[in-house]
């Protein structure tokens, strides 16, 4: 019995192997070789030309009188009146605002009872030299006394014309107790109340004189590198662009503003219109010089380094290649470039997301590529 159950398990082992071997010559067979990806990759193209493109930047500022002056007391006090507002006229010399004078009305008295004071003394020392001076030829006074008499004549002068000074500063200060408009104008801004006590110099009233009128921008380095053709400047209002007049760029500042990074632009304003008032915002545009540059879709743009790039088609491989351009400037939907780029250059306008240098493409704009070659 047990060379029968030998025998099976051969058996067996023999059909358990022929079966593997089958199994692996049958997979061998269906083996198929590798398939050829192709990996040409389809874009779209553009030929492109150099072109006129004219030139021109807005921004917003404030219309506003060519001199405005903070007005303020040479004093210190608490204002006692204030007799304007803002949007008033005023002429010069108006009485704009007061302060309490009482203190610098009681130094003007003091000052002046000193003075009177003083002009009776002198006046008593003068009878006294001119007694004297006739008692001379009779000796019945001395050249000493005499000219003791006339040093106290001269003390009680010096104590007259001091006297008179102080009257005059107690005048003064008592003058300054009022605040008048220096010439007409009208008052645009208040930064002080009735009952308010104020420091010296400080601003009360801002006043826009009567006369010249003017635009004002706050511009950034890149907007004011280039000037204007004729420096001219187009203003309208931002409320009603309907309203609109012509200026001229009468000052650019030197230096630029650190906390903002921006230099003051004013532009003149020869004839304004009645509807622009004094404060309101208004849009100016700037044409410039038109530059000859590339006008092309964003979507061209990629980048190589730190650089801005293109992609580039060789007309004849229809290989790809990057290249750095500089661009002029950005508009809605379309960038110029001002170098990097010849015409009839062939540049990838999209697709050009996975692109490698030296790739084959296939173009979406084979017509065109075709009359630039020949």
């Amino acid at each position: 019995m047990k060379p029968a159950r030998d025998t099976r398990k051969i058996r067996y082992r023999v059909v358990f192997l022929s079966l593997l071997i089958g199994s692996l010559s049958g997979g061998g067979c269906q083996k198929q070789p590798r398939e050829q990806v192709d990996r040409t990759r389809t874009v779209r193209t553009l030929v492109v030309k150099r072109g006129l493109h004219p030139r021109s930047a807005s921004l917003t500022g404030e219309y506003r009188a060519r001199i405005q002056s903070d007005l303020s007391f040479r004093i210190p006090g608490r204002i006692d009146k204030r007799l304007v507002d803002v949007g008033d006229h005023v002429a010069a010399n108006d009485l704009l605002a007061t302060i309490d004078s009482l203190r610098q009305t009681a130094d003007l008295t003091a000052s002046q009872a000193a003075l009177r004071s003083a002009e009776a003394t002198l006046e008593q020392v003068r009878s006294q030299v001119k007694r004297i001076e006739k008692l001379l030829p009779s000796q019945s006074a001395t050249q000493a006394e005499f000219d003791d008499a006339k040093a106290a004549e001269l003390t009680a002068q010096g104590t007259v014309n001091v006297s008179k000074s102080l009257v005059a500063t107690a005048q003064s200060q008592r003058s300054f107790t009022n605040l008048y408009a220096p010439s007409s104008g009208i008052i645009i801004a208040r930064t002080a109340e009735a009952g308010q006590v104020i420091a010296a110099a400080q601003p009360v009233f801002t006043l826009a004189v009567d006369g010249d009128r003017e635009a004002v921008f706050e511009a950034f380095q890149r907007d004011i590198a280039d000037h204007p053709v004729d420096d001219k400047i187009t203003l309208s209002l931002v409320s009603n662009p309907a309203v609109t007049t012509s200026g001229v760029i009468r000052e650019i500042a030197p230096a630029i503003d650190p906390s903002s990074g921006t230099a003051q632009v004013k532009v003149s304003i020869p004839a304004p219109p009645a509807e622009m008032t004094l404060g309101s915002p208004v849009l100016g545009v700037a044409q410039f010089s038109p530059s000859y540059v590339f006008e092309l879709p964003w979507s061209v743009l990629s980048r190589q380094g730190d650089s801005p790039a293109v992609w580039i088609v060789d007309p004849k491989t229809q290989a790809v290649s990057e290249r750095n351009v500089e661009i002029d400037s950005h508009l809605s939907g379309v960038i110029l470039i001002s170098h990097g780029l010849e015409d009839g250059d062939i540049v990838v306008t999209e697709g050009s997301q996975l692109l490698r240098t030296g790739q084959v493409i296939n173009m979406m704009g084979g017509d065109a590529v075709k009359e630039n070659q020949h």
